[in-house]
């Protein structure tokens, strides 16, 4: 947290505000923010889970633009004023940032940056089908869904634009994808300047069930809309895209049931959805190699 805090006041060519919304934790927060008396904080009452508390930032912030920053990660001075610029440029109402991928240590791990920067135009507005084509949850491919978004405040006030609060995983991707089909002028700022702490053993941490099934029935209702008869949204491309991803959250979900069942010690129950489907048993040996390895010397 004061590492986080700490890059925000460091970015240059602007005056941040910085607010920081306590989702009803139970660490040191509050009082690691008795260090802070300027920074504005904000408790929420009980743990509504981070598109909650996004949304809360969003009704307190006052500048022109607001920046997502999780309090692990940080970001790199002249980052915002980097992203403000390619906004300006291209007239955009968001602009997601490219990331690098380091450890505790701030030291970059698993390829470091995301996106190739040379491989991104900032001045391209995506469409519907450039977003749904970098989130089709492909075991192995990068997911545009974890690039951190900056609003321009006056967007999301006009159009009324808000986190999905029944969501506890992919709320960037579905606050993203929601604008983007509401016709949102969206960027990518393709330098790596936003410092993402990747958890180790990440691959093989589990993800409770429900939040896969708020997750499905978000896209369910989300596919509902864009693909409507007569919506202008509504291509082949598209629905095939949709139809790929929700096999493979379908597919995550089954293997973090078999997760679920074994941690449980459930052997058998484990062994027969493995054994009715194929896909989720291959991710499931990923997920039980990587956990072998972490525990074999030097892993």
């Amino acid at each position: 947290m004061p590492k986080s805090i700490a890059s925000a006041r460091a970015q240059s060519g602007l005056t941040p505000e910085i607010l920081v919304v306590d989702d009803a934790s139970s660490d040191e927060t509050p009082q690691i923010m008795r260090d802070f008396p300027d920074v504005r904080y904000i408790q929420m009452p009980q743990n509504g889970g981070p598109s909650v508390a996004r949304n809360r930032a969003i009704e307190a912030a006052t500048g022109d633009w607001i920046a997502v920053l999780d309090a692990d990660d940080d970001m790199v001075p002249g980052r915002l004023s980097t992203m403000l610029d390619h906004a300006v440029a291209a007239d955009a109402d968001i602009v997601l940032g490219n990331f690098t991928r380091v450890d505790i240590h701030g030291v970059p791990v698993n390829g470091g940056v995301f996106l190739t920067p040379s491989e991104v135009d900032p001045r391209h507005h995506l469409t519907l089908e450039d977003y749904l084509a970098g989130n089709q949850m492909t075991a192995g491919e990068k997911c545009l869904g974890y690039l951190k978004p900056l609003f321009r405040r006056e967007y999301l006030m006009e159009t009324g634009l808000r986190y999905d609060p029944a969501l506890r995983n992919s709320e960037d991707y579905h606050i993203i994808a929601a604008a983007i089909a509401e016709g949102a002028k969206v960027i990518i700022s393709p330098e790596p300047d936003y410092l993402y702490q990747q958890a180790e053993g990440s691959l093989s941490a589990t993800v409770p069930p429900k939040y896969i099934e708020a997750l499905l029935a978000a896209d369910a209702e989300f596919a509902a809309k864009v693909l409507a008869p007569g919506a202008d949204t509504r291509t082949e491309r598209l629905a095939q895209m949709i139809d790929i991803r929700r096999t493979h959250l379908e597919t995550l979900m089954a293997a973090e049931v078999v997760m679920t069942r074994l941690k449980n010690r459930q052997i058998m129950a484990a062994g027969k959805l493995c054994a009715t489907n194929p896909r989720a048993r291959k991710l499931v040996m990923t997920k039980l190699s990587e956990a072998v390895r972490k525990r074999l010397p030097g892993g």
